[in-house]
């Protein structure tokens, strides 16, 4: 689905969620970095990332626990930072927006084939069923700063949420990498109940009936993905 859809969509949802006019920001200038990078170079402004009552855990990973992440393998995190130019195009100060953390991992389905008549009294069983995965890159986290939440700012004539071009940017490096670096076929990720519509508007659906994906260790995560190449199931019933 084409970008601008999805980006209507998240409009038409945050103006019915707050019913009130949307804050904008004058400037937003992303400039995505690495997180050792971030660390080595802001890491007073990084500690100064709040994601909001209640996130705290999404505050101490990315100044606690994301390195050893990446030392283990286990994921690899980007920092996204505003930052403000004078008019020479000199640096005066930046603010970090938020991060996300990324990981190579596969969403596990079921293939279900019913057999025929004869070939089901043969084998015993009516349906023809393999554990099949779907090649996938999981958004092991994504948390946005409080300052930058539900607020807008002017792109290509459009209001446009912060949080909507910063998940947009990691769909299209997602398209980047399995158009020049690796194979795979979606994104995949865990929501929290309150972000289920948020990633909806930005082309994330629920898991389907036949994919089992690995039980997050809280039960109100809820499983997402978005197809990014053709996906082939089957199941029948």
């Amino acid at each position: 689905m084409n970008f601008w859809i999805h980006v209507r969509k998240l409009v038409s949802y945050l103006a019915k969620e707050n019913k009130k006019e949307h804050e904008h920001i004058a400037y937003f200038n992303p400039d995505v970095m690495s997180l050792r990078q971030s660390h080595q170079d802001f890491s007073s402004e990084m500690k100064l990332f709040n994601a909001g009552e209640g996130y705290e855990n999404f505050n101490n990973f990315v100044t606690k626990e994301a390195i050893d992440y990446e030392d283990v393998g286990d994921g690899v995190t980007y920092v996204v930072w505003n930052v403000l130019y004078d008019k020479d195009n000199a640096e005066i100060k930046r603010d970090m927006v938020s991060y996300y953390t990324l990981a190579a991992t596969a969403i596990p389905y079921e293939d279900r084939i019913r057999r025929d008549e004869e070939e089901a009294k043969k084998f015993g069983e009516e349906f023809d069923t393999e554990i099949c995965g779907i090649s996938a890159i999981e958004i092991k986290m994504f948390a946005v700063s409080e300052k930058y939440q539900d607020v807008f700012f002017e792109y290509d004539g459009e209001d446009l949420p912060v949080s909507a071009w910063i998940m947009r940017s990691i769909i299209d490096f997602a398209y980047s990498l399995l158009d020049e670096v690796i194979g795979f076929k979606a994104l995949f990720l865990h929501s929290l109940p309150e972000a289920e519509s948020f990633y909806g508007a930005n082309g994330f659906n629920s898991v389907e009936i036949n994919m089992q994906p690995l039980h997050c260790y809280d039960s109100e995560y809820k499983p997402m993905y978005l197809a990014l190449k053709e996906v082939h199931m089957n199941y029948d019933k």
